[in-house]
This record gives structure tokens, sequence and C-alpha cells, in this order.
């Protein structure tokens, strides 16, 4: 099953149209990933993976007082990266408002350097058991 989470649309989420701006609804997928990090008890993973690649699909607008339903589900689980995809709806309207995947990387910090490392084992167990 996906890892789902909702969350209500704030005035400051929403541009001078009264619609979200674009880059919230990124804000919004990684607010539901970090719940998910946290359901599983792998909240410390989420500091070390810089996303790398963020692609999304606007279909139809949140507004402020909208219910957002994030649906999150892993597409590829690698050595040393995640993708996941997702899709957000709108509860409010009953509308697909946009899709996507990110992919987020593994990384250590060596001296102020980052550098590609292994995913923890946790993490990917996690993405695996919402897969």
């Amino acid at each position: 099953m996906p890892f789902e989470a909702k969350f209500h649309i704030y005035w400051s989420q929403t541009d001078a149209a009264g619609i979200v701006h674009f880059s919230e609804f990124f804000s919004l997928v990684e607010h539901a990933e970090e719940e998910l990090y946290r359901s599983k008890g792998v909240l410390e993973a989420h500091g070390r993976m810089p996303r790398v690649e963020a692609y999304a699909v606007f279909k139809s607008p949140l507004r402020r007082g909208d219910v957002a339903h994030v649906v999150l589900r892993p597409l590829e689980l690698k050595e040393k990266a995640v993708k996941y995809g997702f899709e957000i709806f709108n509860e409010t309207t009953g509308l697909l408002s946009a899709f996507g995947h990110i992919v987020a990387v593994c990384v250590e910090n060596e001296g102020g350097r980052l550098r590609s490392a292994k995913c923890p084992q946790e993490l990917i167990e996690a993405w695996m058991s919402v897969g």
C-alpha cells in the first residue's frame, strides 16, 4: 500500500490569485515524505538526502481551505538513491491536483563536502514497506 498523508491548505501557501503556488506542491510532498520517515522511525535520514531531480505535472488548483491528500509510492530503490512518485489530490473538489516524482540521493558530509553514500538499510526497508 502507498503512504498517504493529508494537509490543510493555508493562506500563506497561496499566491495573489488565491491558488497554491507551484513550489508549495513540492513542500506538501516533502511534508508527506517526512511523515513517512517519522512513522517508520527513520526521521533522521531525511536530512541526509538532497534532491537531485524533481518533476511535476499540475492538473488542477488547490486553494486556501482545501485538504490536500498526498500519496507516495517508491519507484526505484537503489544503493545510493531513492526515486518515489507522488500524487496530490484535492479532497475538497475530488480532483487530481498534481503528480510527479522526486529523486533523492543519500549523502555523507566529509568536512563540509557532500558525497554520495550507501542509503541506510532501514530507509530502504521503510520505502519497501509502502510499495
